[in-house]
C-alpha cells in the first residue's frame, strides 16, 4: 500500500507530456477534444496552433508530422464554423466579430506553420529532410492563403500588401523546385486533386472579382467554382497579346491586373481565361436547359436566378477589359454636408414631406390616422390612450421632432449618377450593401470603422445634399474598407423624383360590418407605405416597399388628389435587406366613375 502511494505521488509530480510533442500525444490531445462543442474545440486548436508557432523549435519532419495532423482534424471545425457565419447573414456584431476572428485566425496561423517549414527548407535545401513534403505543404499554404484573402473579402477589405508578397513568393518556390503543376491531394477528407498553380490562380482570380459589391455567400459561391475551374485558367512567363488577359507581377504586393499595355517585367507571369469563359458559357446554357446547379458542380446553396446573375457577373470580371461594366459617368471633386437618414419608415415620412415629416405615416386620410387605424384593427375602437396621443401631437408641435434622427456626412465628389462622402461610422452597423437610399446616383462613401467591423449588403438610408431640398432614392452597391481605417460605399440613385403613398391593401372577401367615425372595421388593415421610382399617370411603374407586405397580384387601392385607383403589384426586380423594388401597374379611375 506504500508503495502504491509513492508511485501515486510520483505521477502526480511529474509534468503532463507536450501534446506538440510527437504524434501520439498530439492525437491523444485531438481526442480529448469537446465533441459536443465545435466552437470550445475549435477555440483550443487555435490556441495549441498558437502555441505551436510560438515555440522556439527545429522545423523537423517529426514536428511537421504534428502540424498536418492538427490542420486535417480541424478541417471539419473550420467548415462548421464557416458554414454557421454564411448562413446567418443578420447576426449580432459580436457574433459576427467572433466567428470571423475565429475562422480568419486560423487560416492565418496555420499558413505561418507552413510558411516556417518552408522558408526553413528555401534557407538550406541540400540533404534537407523537408525535401519530399515541400509540394504538400506548399500547396496546402497558398490554399490557407486564398481562405484568409477571401475572408478578407467578406468585410469588404483589401488584402494587405505583405500578404500578397508572401503568397507570390510561395508560387516562386513551386515554379522553381518543378512541383508547380503537381497533382496532390489538398486534403485526405474530400480526396480532390489539385496543384499549387490552380490555388494560386483561384486566389488571383477571387481579387479579380471586386467583391466590394457581392454579399459573401456569394463570394464563397464564386469561390467553390474556382476550387473546381482554376485547372482551367492558362498560366504563362511568356506575354501572348492574342491570348492573355490578365498578369500578375510576382515583386509586387497586389494581384492580378488587367493587361492594358505591352511593358512587363520579368517577374510578370501572363494568364488567359478562354477555356474558363468556354465552361461558364457551357453552365448557363445547361443551367437555362433546366439542368440541376449541384448536378453542375455548382453547389447545393447555388439557386436561380442568383446563380445566374453571379455566373454573368464572374464573366464580366474574369473577361476582357471591354466586357467589364463602365463607369456610367466621370466624378467631380465637391466639398459638401449631406444628411443622412436610414429606416423605411422614415425615408417615407421625407419623401412624402420633403424633409420635415415626423407623423407623415400616421395619414391615411382626412378621416383616418395610422395609429387609429391599428386600434381599430385590434380592438374595434380607437382606445383613448390614442386619442390623447393624437391630440398632443396636433397641440405641441416641437420644431425639432419633424426630421427624424439623422447623421451629417461630407461629400467629397459628385458625378451624374453618384457622389462621395466622409462618414462618420463610430456607431453605424447598419451602413450595409444593398440598402436603399435617398440620395444622389451611386458613389462612394468614405466611413471611419474604428468600431463598425462588419458590413453587409442590405440597409436602407436617405441622403440629401445640404443645399437641395430634394431627398432621392438609391441603393447601396459597394463597400470597400481601406486601409486608413475608412468605409468606402457605393450607392446608385433608383429616383430622383420619388413619391411617397399610402395604400389601403384590397380585401377581396371583406364583409360589410359596423363603422368607427366613418371607416369600416370589418377589414381595417393597417395602410402599407410605398415609394414609387417612377409614378406614372397610368400603366406600368416601380415602386419600393416593405419585404414583407409583397405578394405578387396583390392589389391596393390609393388616391391620386380627387381622383382614386388601383395599383397591383407585379414581378420582384431586386431584393434588399427588408424591401423590394417591385414593378406595378397603376389604373386610375376616371373622374365620376
Amino acid at each position: 500500500m506504500v508503495m502504491f502511494n509513492i508511485l501515486s505521488m510520483l505521477r502526480k509530480d511529474s509534468a503532463e507530456p507536450d501534446p506538440l510533442g510527437s504524434l501520439k500525444t498530439i492525437a491523444r490531445w485531438i481526442n480529448d477534444l469537446p465533441a459536443g462543442n465545435v466552437f470550445k474545440a475549435h477555440e483550443q486548436v487555435l490556441h495549441k496552433l498558437g502555441e505551436f508557432n510560438a515555440q522556439n523549435a527545429q522545423y523537423s519532419k517529426e514536428r511537421l508530422d504534428v502540424l498536418l495532423l492538427v490542420d486535417e482534424h480541424a478541417r471539419p471545425l473550420q467548415a462548421s464554423l464557416s458554414q454557421q457565419y454564411l448562413r446567418n447573414p443578420r447576426m449580432s456584431r459580436v457574433m459576427e466579430s467572433r466567428l470571423w476572428h475565429a475562422v480568419y485566425k486560423f487560416y492565418r496561423e496555420v499558413a505561418h506553420a507552413y510558411h516556417g517549414f518552408i522558408m526553413s527548407y528555401v534557407a538550406n535545401p541540400a540533404d534537407n529532410p523537408l525535401r519530399a513534403s515541400m509540394p504538400q505543404i506548399t500547396l496546402r499554404t497558398v490554399h490557407n492563403f486564398g481562405n484568409a484573402f477571401k475572408w478578407h473579402y467578406f468585410r469588404y477589405e483589401k488584402p494587405e500588401h505583405k500578404l500578397w508578397l508572401r503568397l507570390h513568393n510561395l508560387y516562386r518556390v513551386a515554379e522553381f523546385e518543378g512541383f508547380s503543376k503537381t497533382e496532390l491531394t489538398l486534403y485526405p477528407q474530400n480526396g480532390r486533386t489539385t496543384r499549387c498553380m490552380d490555388q494560386y490562380n483561384r486566389a488571383l482570380l477571387l481579387g479579380q472579382l471586386d467583391a466590394s459589391t457581392l454579399h459573401p455567400k456569394q463570394i464563397e459561391m464564386a469561390d467553390r467554382w474556382l476550387c473546381e475551374w482554376s485547372h482551367l485558367i492558362g498560366h504563362a512567363s511568356q506575354f501572348n497579346p492574342d491570348s492573355h488577359t490578365l498578369y500578375v507581377a510576382l515583386s509586387e504586393g497586389v494581384g492580378a491586373r488587367r493587361i492594358r499595355n505591352t511593358e512587363f517585367s520579368a517577374s510578370c507571369r501572363f494568364l488567359t481565361t478562354a477555356r474558363l469563359h468556354e465552361k461558364i458559357q457551357l453552365t448557363r446554357s445547361a443551367l437555362q436547359n433546366g439542368e440541376s446547379p449541384a448536378l453542375l458542380g455548382l453547389g447545393e446553396d447555388c439557386r436561380l436566378p442568383d446563380c445566374l446573375e453571379i455566373l454573368d457577373y464572374a464573366e464580366r470580371q474574369w473577361g476582357p477589359l471591354d466586357k467589364r461594366e463602365q463607369r456610367k459617368s466621370p466624378r467631380t471633386p465637391a466639398k459638401e454636408i449631406i444628411d443622412v437618414v436610414h429606416g423605411f419608415n422614415e425615408i417615407c415620412a421625407l419623401v412624402k414631406q420633403g424633409g420635415n415629416g415626423a407623423d407623415i405615416l400616421h395619414e391615411m386620410d382626412a378621416e383616418l390616422k395610422y395609429d387609429e387605424m391599428i386600434d381599430l384593427k385590434l380592438y374595434g375602437f380607437v382606445t383613448e390612450s390614442t386619442r390623447a396621443r393624437m391630440r398632443s401631437r396636433h397641440a405641441t408641435p416641437v420644431p425639432g421632432e419633424k426630421i427624424p434622427p439623422h447623421e451629417r456626412w461630407v461629400m467629397e465628389d459628385i458625378s451624374e449618377h453618384g457622389l462621395g462622402a466622409c462618414v462618420p461610422a463610430d456607431s453605424n452597423d447598419w451602413v450595409r450593401l444593398g440598402s436603399m437610399a435617398a440620395t444622389f446616383g451611386k458613389y462612394p462613401v468614405w466611413s471611419c470603422c474604428d468600431s463598425n467591423d462588419w458590413v453587409r449588403l442590405g440597409n436602407m438610408v436617405a441622403l440629401k445634399v445640404e443645399r437641395d431640398a430634394s431627398w432621392k432614392i438609391g441603393v447601396m452597391r459597394r463597400l470597400l474598407h481601406g486601409g486608413d481605417g475608412l468605409l468606402q460605399v457605393g450607392i446608385e440613385v433608383l429616383s430622383h423624383k420619388p413619391q411617397m403613398l399610402l395604400l389601403r391593401p384590397q380585401s377581396v372577401n371583406a364583409l360589410q360590418g359596423y363603422a368607427v367615425g366613418g371607416v369600416e372595421t370589418t377589414d381595417a388593415t393597417p395602410p402599407v407605405p410605398v415609394i414609387f421610382t417612377t409614378l406614372p399617370a397610368s400603366g406600368p411603374g416601380e415602386l419600393l416597399l416593405e419585404a414583407a407586405q409583397y405578394a405578387s397580384g396583390r392589389s391596393f387601392q390609393a388616391s391620386f388628389g380627387a381622383q382614386k385607383g388601383t395599383i397591383r403589384l407585379r414581378d420582384v426586380i431586386e431584393k434588399g435587406d427588408g424591401w423590394m423594388r417591385v414593378a406595378a401597374d397603376v389604373a386610375v379611375a376616371e373622374p365620376g366613375a
